[in-house]
């Protein structure tokens, strides 16, 4: 058997889409680690949560020996577990970096074991320390399920590709019943090319107006699948909401293998897209940010209206 590379070894691993959870429990005694509170509380981000058993209720976690507070997981009475909601990235990356007082930086609760409960999470497991597993330069930790909560919000997801979050493009494919017009584009790119076509007012992204509540995705693929085009498309990357027109628009991205002849238009170098004539303010910025992000190789989803949005990382 040939030798496996540690780091593309964790890379591979990444690629399994999950959901991010902090882990969390009360060190009574022992020597202060990095990130424990003052009143001894503990935790780190993980995402090798998984469900274990219905009956007995059990759960489980990993957790790397090299961590600081491994051993004061190993020997704890109990330990919760917090599924983070989607807005929490900020939380997920406190616990898996910060080295100060973590539990200073957010709001939470002590379960009924004392161990830490962070506000606004989707679901919290209180759990009894089951079992731990030696797992090579991991402990698998067994926790028994003695409470739990959930509130019914969408949950954070994690891969190699960074965060992201159903729950935002959910949104795109059911449009608000007040609108009143949706549109639903794409940018579709080709060897460093962005496909545009020149109309009256500007150079425009393949988009199509959808009269009823059809989902956005499948409508734009079965426009450019009209068009003999054939693309691979991915998330999406910018919901708009016109506040002054009541139009709604979402925009999502595809890759092409070649620059395929079509009528849609032609292929624009994604460097030259920020001097092209754009026909709105909205269109422009989302694809001035195409170009940069580009450059960066790191892409976000835009949500917002023509004065405010947050960009969400993708």
């Amino acid at each position: 058997m040939s030798e496996i590379n540690p780091k593309e070894l964790r890379s591979a691993f990444g690629t399994f889409m999950t959901g991010v959870t902090v882990v969390t429990t009360h060190n009574s005694d022992g020597e202060k680690t990095a990130g424990e509170s003052e009143s001894g509380n503990v935790g780190f981000t993980a995402n090798s949560f998984t469900s274990v058993s219905l009956d007995p209720p059990l759960l489980s976690v990993c957790l790397a020996k090299s961590m600081s507070c491994c051993e004061i997981f190993e020997n704890c009475s109990h330990f919760a577990i917090n599924i983070l909601a989607e807005a929490q990235e900020d939380i997920s990356n406190l616990f898996a970096s910060y080295k100060g007082d973590r539990f200073a930086k957010v709001d939470w609760q002590a379960d009924e074991n004392g161990s830490p409960i962070i506000d606004g999470v989707t679901t919290s497991f209180s759990c009894r320390n089951y079992q731990q597993i030696d797992a090579g330069d991991h402990m698998i930790l067994i926790g028994e399920i003695t409470q739990f909560s959930s509130t019914g919000h969408e949950g954070l997801g994690y891969s190699n590709q960074g965060y992201f979050s159903l729950g935002l493009e959910r949104g795109a494919v059911e449009p608000p019943k007040s609108m009143r017009a949706f549109k639903v584009g794409v940018i579709i790119e080709s060897e460093g090319g962005v496909l545009l076509y020149d109309s009256d007012e500007g150079m425009q992204l393949p988009s199509i107006e959808v009269e009823n509540r059809t989902g956005a995705l499948g409508a734009i693929s079965k426009y450019i699948e009209s068009k003999g085009l054939d693309v691979e498309f991915g998330p999406v990357y910018s919901i708009f909401d016109n506040q002054q027109t009541g139009d709604y628009s979402v925009y999502f991205l595809a890759n092409s293998g070649s620059q395929q002849k079509t009528s849609l238009g032609e292929y624009y170098d994604v460097e030259s897209l920020v001097d092209l004539p754009i026909p709105t303010q909205y269109m422009k910025d989302m694809l001035d940010r195409y170009s940069l992000e580009t450059k960066v190789g790191v892409f976000g989803l835009y949500l917002g209206d023509e004065h405010v949005g947050d960009v969400h990382k993708l």
